[in-house]
Parts: C-alpha cells; sequence; structure tokens
C-alpha cells in the first residue's frame, strides 16, 4: 500500500466553491492582471521619461506677460 492511500482517508474533500468564493477568486484575478499592466505601463513611461532626460534640455517654454 502507498503512503499516499494511507494519508486519503485522514483528510476531508475540500467543500465545493460558493458563489461568493468564486466571485472572489475572479476578482482577485482581475486586480492581478490591472496591477501587472499598471507596473509594465510605469516601466515603459520611466524608461521613456529618463531616456528624454539623458538626451539633454529642451527649450524653456516662452514666458508670457502676466495678465491683470
Amino acid at each position: 500500500m502507498a503512503p499516499k492511500d494511507k494519508a486519503k482517508g485522514l483528510f476531508r474533500d475540500p467543500a465545493p466553491m460558493t458563489a461568493m468564493d468564486r466571485t472572489t477568486s475572479e476578482a482577485r484575478l482581475i486586480i492581478e492582471e490591472q496591477k501587472q499592466r499598471r507596473a509594465e505601463l510605469t516601466a515603459s513611461l520611466r524608461a521613456q521619461r529618463l531616456a528624454r532626460d539623458a538626451a539633454g534640455p529642451t527649450e524653456a517654454p516662452a514666458k508670457r506677460k502676466p495678465t491683470k
């Protein structure tokens, strides 16, 4: 007899997922995907900003006359 057969009878089968459990797991997946996309976008924008800053200073915007 294999050790797995002995342990099989010791534990109960897991309860089926309730509607709330399914919703929670789906929500966590969506949040994780959004977090990953946001991290990728942040890294991309950071790389672009660093490349722009490394290229050198750009012209300062023309100053406007103050309006009264």
